[in-house]
Parts: structure tokens; C-alpha cells; sequence
């Protein structure tokens, strides 16, 4: 994987900074929010919003190509205890060094607003994390999996489910029946080709404001 490390530092709430390696193709918003002391990896075009927070303070975070990473979202979130729907803002999450839990984030993950991903957890390719969900420690999400929106989840989902109400409420999104499953297939297909234009075009936008803003402070 190809790095840029001449991308502009994005705003940090901690004065520790974490070792950023990114795509070329990949766009880390100036805005958003990175902290921590364990390294974060980005794959191509991938794009992370302004006001997205990736916390590499339990472990390292990797997030692989084509993802979009919404704003509010909190990647690499709180590990101890239960869900909490704030940021990972207390004092004693912030310690934790010796028992690095890294967050794993696949290809062409789309996660929308507000929603967290805790530290330790494994979302695979192709996920659709809705907004005010949230994934806990150790839990893995399969591919092409769907978390509603305002779930927690604290048990792995398996691939092509989909996971509603209070986190207990599944069904499968791809027909046992071959013909069922080719149409699904067709369905996911155009789906992650409307992201790819979504992430693109919004991309865009991001990069033209972060230059103008730029240009701004300079005169």
C-alpha cells in the first residue's frame, strides 16, 4: 500500500499524536479528530469526514479501501464496561497500554454519523454500520452484515445478516436459493457502486473546502 505522509495534520483533542500512514487516493479531513499513541492505517480511497474521531489509544486501528467514515463517528472507542453513547473522552480510558486491542475496519465499510466502533472489534468488507450504532470490544461483524440504526451490538453477526430493535432482532439479507442469492449479489453490487459515487463526490467537496480554508488563512 502506497503512504502520503506529507498529508495535512488533522486536529487532534489530545497532544498525543498517533503515526498516521494513508493512501494516496485517501482523504483525512483536516477536521477530524485523531488521538492516541498506536499507529492508524488507511487503505485507498477510503474518506474520513471532518469531526470523525479515530482514538488509537488501546491499540492500533487499521481501516481498509473504499470506506466512508462519517462525522461524530468514534472508531477505537471506549473499552471498559458497557456501551457509552458519548465520546471516549474520560481519563480512565485513556491509560490502557499494556493489552493493545486493534480495531480492524474492512473494505468498502460504510459508517454513518455518530456511530461507534470500540477498540478490539472487527468489522469485515462491505458493512453497513447505520448511525447511532454501536459495535463493542471483541465483537466481529461479517461481511456484507448491517447494523441498524441506534444497535449495539455485543455478539458477532455473521455475514449478509442484518441486525435490528435492541440487538436482538436478526434476518438474513442473501436467499439460501441460488437465484435468490445472485439477485442479492446484483443488489449489494449496485449498492456499493452508489457508495463509491457518494465517497467520491464528497471527497471532492471535502478537498476543494480544505483548500479554499487554507488559502483563506494564508492572506
Amino acid at each position: 500500500m502506497s503512504t502520503q505522509a506529507a498529508q495535512p495534520a488533522p486536529q487532534s483533542t489530545s497532544s498525543s499524536r498517533p503515526p498516521v500512514s494513508l493512501g494516496q487516493t485517501t482523504h483525512l479531513d483536516p477536521g477530524a479528530y485523531v488521538r492516541g499513541s498506536h499507529a492508524i492505517t488507511l487503505g485507498e480511497h477510503s474518506l474520513v469526514h471532518p469531526r470523525a474521531h479515530l482514538v488509537a489509544i488501546h491499540g492500533p486501528i487499521s481501516i481498509g479501501d473504499g470506506c466512508i467514515i462519517s462525522e461524530k463517528c468514534v472508531i477505537g472507542g471506549p473499552v471498559q464496561g458497557s456501551a457509552s453513547p458519548g465520546l471516549p473522552q474520560s481519563p480512565e480510558t485513556e491509560h490502557n497500554e499494556s493489552d493493545p486491542s486493534k480495531t480492524t475496519i474492512g473494505a468498502n465499510v460504510y459508517i454513518q454519523a455518530n456511530a461507534q466502533i470500540h477498540a478490539g472489534a472487527t468489522i469485515q468488507d462491505a458493512v453497513l454500520i447505520e448511525a447511532h450504532a454501536v459495535v463493542l470490544l471483541g465483537v466481529t461483524v461479517g461481511s456484507h452484515a448491517k447494523v441498524c440504526a441506534g444497535v449495539t451490538l455485543e455478539r458477532d453477526l455473521e455475514d449478509w445478516a442484518v441486525v435490528y430493535g435492541h440487538g436482538d432482532v436478526k434476518r438474513s439479507r442473501k436467499p439460501s436459493a441460488d437465484a435468490g442469492a445472485e439477485q442479492a449479489d446484483l443488489v449489494e453490487t449496485v449498492r456499493l457502486k452508489a457508495m463509491d459515487k457518494e465517497r467520491e463526490g464528497t471527497a471532492a467537496i471535502l478537498k476543494l473546502a480544505s483548500r479554499m480554508a487554507s488559502v483563506a488563512k494564508k492572506k
